[in-house]
């Protein structure tokens, strides 16, 4: 066998050693993600609605009832807490389509405003505000559907007009269109 014959032939072994490993990778992020992030991933131009709309992400569906903004304080006569900005409140449900409990975290949801600014929750006074629907804060059993408020404090001239929310942190989330 020519030299050159050698080389060709290490070449070819050498790509499909590539391609099998490239293979075995995919095999193994399609078992540690499961089907659920394929379909998120062919799903993700679908996962856009409006108010009162529901959708599902991960094991948790959200609907977005109302966006409340220019609340200058949440809270009760004897604990509160005042805005930097203003308090845009959002209402929303969410039901545990799931086998198992889930926690919904409030960290995780994302505002932004008319020229994509991004807003972050404001978890005190969000606690605030779901004071008298503790349900809200803990694990949501499969099944149940519990309502709540996420709160952020923006700019006293800005709006929201998107948010996006997300059952975990790995998942792509869904938009509600605000606005």
């Amino acid at each position: 066998m020519r030299p050159t014959d050698r080389r060709w032939w290490f070449v070819l072994g050498l790509v499909a050693a590539l391609l099998s490993c490239c293979c075995v990778a995919a095999a193994v992020v399609a078992l540690a993600w499961g089907p659920g992030f394929y379909t998120g991933l062919r799903d993700r131009s679908d996962r856009v609605v409006g108010l009162n709309q529901p959708a599902r992400d991960g094991d948790l569906e959200f609907q977005v009832h109302e966006v409340r903004c220019g609340l200058t304080e949440v809270g009760d006569p004897l604990v509160s807490q005042l805005a930097i900005g203003q308090f845009c409140v959002v209402d929303l449900a969410i039901r545990n389509l799931g086998a198992g409990p889930a926690t919904f975290s409030d960290g995780l949801q994302t505002a932004y405003g008319p020229a994509g600014q991004r807003f972050g929750v404001d978890s005190s006074a969000g606690l605030l505000a779901n004071a008298d629907q503790l349900g809200f804060l803990s694990e949501i059993n499969p099944g149940n559907r519990v309502t709540g408020a996420v709160v952020y404090d923006i700019p006293p001239d800005a709006r929201i007009v998107r948010l996006r929310l997300r059952a975990s942190a790995a998942s792509p989330g869904i938009q509600v269109r605000t606005g």
